[in-house]
């Protein structure tokens, strides 16, 4: 998968994800507390896409690797979750997506759930990816 691909369907997941975590969040509320009304400012569907572009950006230095060693790709990924994690913690502050230590603790346990979604959709959409270009191989190769 080029990076460019990556990076926009990476984007794409992210945040849809987050808008599906908010969503849940928001459904959960309303089951345990009859008074509730959510108020966005105008800039938080904004910040939700620009968010998934900024966590998308790692995901560019972890590609491509495969001849490094498991300890190297191991903290390459260390690195990664705790770069996005920081990511999202930011924006999240930036952006007043919390204003309390346990909003924070609600943003960072649907961020695990998010890396996970978003982690095995790419790996899905970069195995489709691999079986199309073998396909079109299988097409050109000469029959014996």
């Amino acid at each position: 998968m080029n990076k460019m691909k990556l990076v926009f369907s990476q984007t794409l997941m992210i945040s849809t994800a987050i808008l599906f975590g908010i969503g849940i969040e928001g459904a959960l509320a309303a089951l345990f507390n009859k008074e509730l009304t959510i108020e966005w400012q105008w800039y938080i569907p904004l910040s939700i896409i620009v968010t998934g572009f900024l966590c998308a950006l790692p995901s560019v230095l972890i590609t491509g690797y495969e001849s490094l060693k498991k300890t190297v790709i191991r903290v390459r990924i260390l690195l990664h979750i705790l770069s996005i994690w920081g990511i999202v913690s930011l924006c999240g502050a930036l952006f007043g997506w919390y204003d309390s230590f346990k909003g924070w603790v609600v943003i960072s346990v649907m961020y695990i759930f998010i890396y996970f979604f978003v982690w095995i959709g790419s790996w899905w959409l970069a195995k489709e990816d691999d079986k199309k270009i073998n396909d079109a191989l299988d097409e050109i190769r000469d029959k014996e």
